[in-house]
C-alpha cells in the first residue's frame, strides 16, 4: 500500500470515528435534554417574550396610564389634640382602574422628622374621584400640614366599564339639640345596580359656605341587595365650627369595590358589566 493510500485510509477512519462520536453525543443530548416549558426562563418554543405568549399564557399587557392625582388635602380638627385628614384623589383614565394601591399620610415633626404616619390601601375606579380619610390622628404638635404618598399601584384594564349605580338622596344635617353628640347626618342610599353587594361604604364631608371641609365621617353596610334602600346615619360627638347650618354643603360618596369578586353576592349571575378587566 502506497503512503498516499495509507494516509487516505487513516483519514477516512478518523472521519468515520468523528461522525460516530458526534452522532452519539447528539443522541445523548436529545435523550436527556429538558423539554422547553413556560417556566424555564428562556425565550423558546415560539414564545413572544420569555415564558409568555405562543403556547404559554398571554404576556401581561403594558399599561400606559395617566397618574392618579391628588385634588385636595385638608386637615379637619376632630376634638382635643385630634385631627381628621382628608385627601381627594382622581383617576383620569376611562379604561384603567387601580385594583389596589398603598398610601401613607405623613405628618412632619420638629426639624423635618416624621411625627406620625398613617398607612393603608385602597382602590380607584376608572374616571373616579374619591375620598380617603385618616381619623382621630393624634400629634404632639398642632398639625398644620401633611404629605400624602401613593405607591404600588396595581392597574387593571377594563374591556368595558359601567359605574356602580348607588344613589344617595334625602340628606338632612342637623345640630343635636338634645342628648349626646353635637351633630347628626341622615340620608337614604339605594342600590340601583343589578347586583347584591356584600359591602358598601358611605363617606361624608361637611363643607362650610366657603367650601372648606369642617367635618368628615364614614360608615359601612353589609349585604346590600339589588334595589334595596338603606338609611345612612352619621354622628359627631365633638363640636366643630358649623356656623350657619343652612349654608353648609353635605357630600356623601358611596364606595363599592368591584375589583373583589367576593364583594358580589351574584344574585343575577356573574358581574360581567363591572368585572371585565384584565
Amino acid at each position: 500500500m502506497t503512503p498516499f493510500k495509507r494516509g487516505l485510509k487513516q483519514t477516512v477512519i478518523v472521519v468515520v470515528y468523528l461522525a460516530l462520536f458526534s452522532a452519539a453525543v447528539a443522541l445523548l443530548y436529545f435523550l436527556f435534554r429538558k423539554a422547553p416549558t413556560c417556566t424555564d426562563k428562556k425565550l423558546n418554543q415560539g414564545e413572544t417574550e420569555v415564558d409568555c405568549g405562543g403556547p404559554c399564557a398571554p404576556c401581561p399587557e403594558t399599561i400606559i396610564a395617566q397618574d392618579v392625582t391628588v385634588l385636595e388635602k385638608k386637615i379637619v380638627p376632630a376634638g382635643a389634640g385630634k385631627y381628621d385628614l382628608l385627601v381627594k384623589v382622581k383617576n383620569p383614565n376611562p379604561r384603567f382602574g387601580v385594583e389596589n394601591f398603598d398610601y401613607v399620610f405623613v405628618i412632619p415633626g420638629i426639624g423635618g422628622n416624621v411625627a406620625v404616619e398613617v398607612r393603608g390601601s385602597n382602590f380607584v375606579l376608572p374616571t373616579d374621584e374619591k375620598y380617603i380619610f385618616a381619623f382621630n390622628v393624634e400629634s404632639p404638635e398642632n398639625i398644620s400640614t401633611f404629605d400624602f404618598k401613593i405607591s404600588s399601584l396595581k392597574w387593571a384594564k377594563f374591556s368595558e366599564y359601567q359605574e356602580p349605580d348607588i344613589s344617595v338622596f334625602e340628606k338632612v344635617f342637623n345640630l343635636t339639640s338634645s342628648g349626646a353628640g353635637f351633630a347628626e347626618l341622615k340620608a337614604k342610599m339605594k342600590n340601583k345596580s343589578g347586583f347584591d353587594f356584600r359591602k358598601i361604604k358611605a363617606k361624608a364631608v361637611i363643607r362650610n359656605g366657603q367650601g372648606e371641609p369642617i367635618a368628615v365621617n364614614e360608615t359601612g353596610f353589609d349585604d346590600v341587595r339589588s334595589d334595596e334602600e338603606r338609611e345612612i346615619i352619621l354622628k359627631w360627638s365633638d363640636a366643630f365650627a358649623a356656623g350657619d347650618v343652612s349654608a353648609l354643603k353635605v357630600e356623601i360618596e358611596p364606595e363599592v369595590d368591584i375589583f373583589s369578586q367576593e364583594n358580589f353576592m351574584k344574585k343575577y349571575g356573574t358581574p360581567g358589566q363591572y368585572g371585565t378587566y384584565n
